[in-house]
């Protein structure tokens, strides 16, 4: 699972590199651009994946698998009807989106509508494989998608499609994921007549659910909320030269991505069973840490070489932003890893925490957006607070104390099944 995250995380990057190369910094603005309105626009239903990988890991471990059919059964068809609502929303708003964005044509936002419904419904897949513990296929779907974005991106941008080319690559790409996640878990899809399908059509989100998606929304919003604003608010150039600064921190963020997918069943099983998952967010951590921080010393000690090798000569001005970034970007690796924790073990008071750090992100970057480099440092300083805050008051992860709370025991199929967040 790790190989093949490592392999995903460096081939997605490395197409970020790639079309850097390929596209003007004010057309790999818009791309950056795109791609983090994209992650926010998804983020509510990114959250079935931790809700679903933890009730799968605990039905599996009572035993309960038909109660595993029939979940999935309701996900698919409630995220689903969820997908094509938004996608048509997002459809009928693409003019707006090229405006509000400045963005230099309309073709990419078009591109990016495919992408935008898959990617609700990959969320799913990854929380049934993730929940029934098939790490290595989860990895590998990770990697396919992230290669449908080179084998297909960059022909379509050469023949000149512009940033559209990588969007429209990864979403063929989620189309194939689909698939070959359906196919693996073809002894867990429940047949029709079980009502499950009508239950998820008709479902509405209980309190658990609505807490789950705002913490992810809230972690997306202040993880790609600084590409916005800084589009926004600098000159297209700057812009440029600011996505290329947030690529070298997404590398940072999701190279150890793998730490966190294993970790839900694990922390969502010791809180049923023993009340605590505590150690398993430490250990998590630790080795979050050390992952994150093999890429951002190097990157630190040579900002210079470090962004010619990656992007090329016209990106160096932007050198004295790569410390601040990548310090960000370690910050945001650990928040990450509290977010998916704290779902795991369905504690909702970090929403929270999250909803004031985007005020905090909002406003200290309306004040100061001089250069790339000072939007960096402002975000490297909102994401070291909110971690200072959780040590404090949430989720301590050096003071190794943790809440200790029994989870109550499930009653029923439909009582565990028909939502998502029960």
């Amino acid at each position: 699972m790790v190989g093949l995250t490592l392999l995903a995380s460096v081939t997605n990057y490395g197409s970020n590199i790639i079309f850097s190369r390929l596209l003007s910094p004010a057309s790999y603005g818009d791309l950056t651009a795109l791609i983090a309105f994209s992650v926010i626009a998804a983020v509510p239903i990114g959250a079935a994946q931790t809700v679903v990988a933890e009730r799968i890991a605990i039905l599996l471990a009572e035993g309960e698998h038909e109660r595993v059919r029939y979940l999935i059964r309701h996900a698919v068809a409630h995220i689903g009807m969820t997908a094509l609502i938004l996608g048509l929303v997002y459809a009928l708003c693409i003019p707006l989106l090229k405006q509000a964005l400045g963005l230099q044509a309309i073709g990419p936002a078009i591109a990016l509508a495919p992408l935008l419904v898959v990617s609700f419904l990959i969320p799913v897949a990854y929380g049934v494989l993730q929940g029934m513990e098939r790490f290595v296929a989860l990895g590998a779907v990770m990697l396919a998608i992230a290669m449908s974005r080179v084998v297909i991106g960059v022909p379509w941008t050469l023949a000149g499609g512009g940033a559209g080319g990588p969007l429209f690559g990864q979403a063929l790409g989620c189309l194939l994921a689909l698939g070959v996640t359906a196919y693996l878990s073809r002894n867990y899809l429940l047949r029709g007549g079980s009502g499950a399908a009508r239950a998820g059509l008709r479902r509405r989100p209980d309190r658990r659910t609505l807490a789950a998606g705002g913490v992810f929304i809230g972690f997306a919003l202040i993880s790609n909320l600084d590409v916005l604003l800084a589009k926004l608010m600098l000159s297209a150039h700057a812009a440029g030269e600011y996505a290329a600064l947030v690529t070298v921190e997404k590398i940072v963020i999701f190279l150890p991505g793998a730490v966190a997918i294993v970790m839900v069943p694990s922390a969502a099983k010791a809180m049923h069973l023993d009340g605590s998952a505590g150690r398993v967010l430490r250990i998590a951590a630790l080795l979050v840490a050390v992952t994150t921080l093999l890429v951002a010393v190097p990157a630190s000690l040579a900002p210079h070489m470090l962004l010619r090798l990656m992007f090329g000569i016209k990106y160096v001005s932007a050198a004295a932003g790569v410390l601040p970034i990548v310090c960000a970007g370690t910050c945001l690796a650990l928040l990450y890893l509290l977010v998916v924790y704290t779902v795991a073990i369905e504690d909702r008071r970090l929403v929270w925490l999250l909803a004031g750090g985007v005020v905090l992100q909002v406003s200290a970057i309306a004040a100061l957006h001089s250069s790339p480099t000072q939007v960096a440092t402002v975000q490297a300083c909102v994401i070291a607070l909110l971690l200072i805050v959780n040590e404090c008051v949430f989720h301590p992860i050096l003071r190794g104390t943790a809440v200790r709370r029994r989870r109550p025991p499930s009653t029923g199929v439909d009582g565990c099944a028909v939502s998502l967040g029960k």
